[in-house]
């Protein structure tokens, strides 16, 4: 048996309804042109991503381009500190040849000084037995050869020339060792000055492998401070291509949204209207009856999330 159900019935005045029927055709369409903005499909963008600026690849390419670019001023640098050490060798094996020992003098002794003294001892020879035949001579004519005064005078004759000898030696003898202790003595300040010079020169070649190693820093530090300038540059250069991509993203997004938010504005203030004005009639009915409006709210509302969403995505 049939069970009959009572309902009352709201109707709203034709201003309102419609309102809410068009709302209902913006959703779903009508008879003629279905769909509505529901059966629409969406176009939604994809997101960009910004790539690298040219001054972010111009970094790269001379951090690249840049590897190992200080290595021939480390290797001056070596090198340079290789020729400062052998100078200063060079300077300790100077001074280590210098001469102390009086044995050591022999070496600059002239070697025919001995052959010198022995002409000039000759010659003091020669020049004495001149004098004794000179004095033999006269003491013949005299008729006092073979005297006592004659063998005074020979002897005092023999006694001078070996003074001449004695004196003549000593004097070689010592002028050869006053020259050898002369030559001796520049040898050794030759050495000394060698050993400055070489000190010098060590001192001077370790600046510059120094410098060197200097120049290898402040390459590297100014290529390391090009690269972190154009790095920034063009990291404010992506970011403000990534900025317009996301506003432009945006900006699509919104304007998809944009019907949905049409429609639930509208929906939302018929909602809040009153049938004030409307007429009730009591009906019969074996079917519980829905409110086309409110069925209609319910699609709007899910339209609403959909484009909430797509917003979010």
């Amino acid at each position: 048996m049939a069970t009959e159900t009572s309902v009352q019935k709201v109707e709203y005045p034709s201003y309102i309804s419609d309102r809410q029927q068009q709302l209902l055709n913006e959703l779903f369409g009508t008879a003629g042109q279905p769909g509505g903005i529901i059966g629409t499909a969406l176009n939604v963008p994809g997101k960009q991503v910004a790539g690298l600026q040219q001054p972010t690849l111009d970094a790269i390419r001379m951090a690249q381009q840049g590897i190992g670019a200080y290595e021939p001023y480390l290797q001056g640098a070596g090198a340079t500190q290789e020729a400062a050490l052998a100078s200063t060798k060079a300077g300790q094996d100077a001074l280590a040849g210098m001469q102390f020992d009086p044995n050591a003098i022999k070496q600059y002794m002239d070697p025919y000084q001995q052959a010198v003294t022995q002409e000039a001892l000759k010659e003091i020879d020669r020049q004495a037995a001149m004098q004794e035949n000179q004095l033999a001579g006269k003491a013949a004519q005299a008729g006092a050869f073979g005297g006592s005064r004659f063998g005074l005078q020979q002897s005092e004759l023999a006694r001078n020339a070996q003074d001449l000898r004695s004196r003549r030696v000593f004097e070689d003898m010592s002028r050869n060792y006053q020259q050898a202790q002369a030559a001796m003595n520049a040898a050794n300040q030759q050495r000394v000055q060698q050993a400055s010079g070489f000190g010098q020169l060590g001192n001077i070649q370790s600046g510059i492998g120094q410098r060197f190693g200097q120049l290898g820093q402040a390459a590297q530090s100014g290529l390391q401070q090009d690269i972190a300038s154009l790095t920034g540059v063009g990291g404010l250069m992506q970011q403000n291509v990534q900025t317009g991509f996301d506003t432009a993203y945006a900006n699509e997004l919104a304007r998809l949204q944009e019907p949905f938010n049409r429609i639930s504005f509208g929906s939302n203030i018929l909602a809040q209207v009153s049938p004030f004005g409307g007429t009730q009639t009591q009906t019969i009915s074996p079917l519980a009856q829905s409110n086309p409006f409110t069925t209609a709210l319910g699609a709007a509302g899910q339209a609403y999330g959909l484009g909430s969403l797509i917003k979010q995505s």
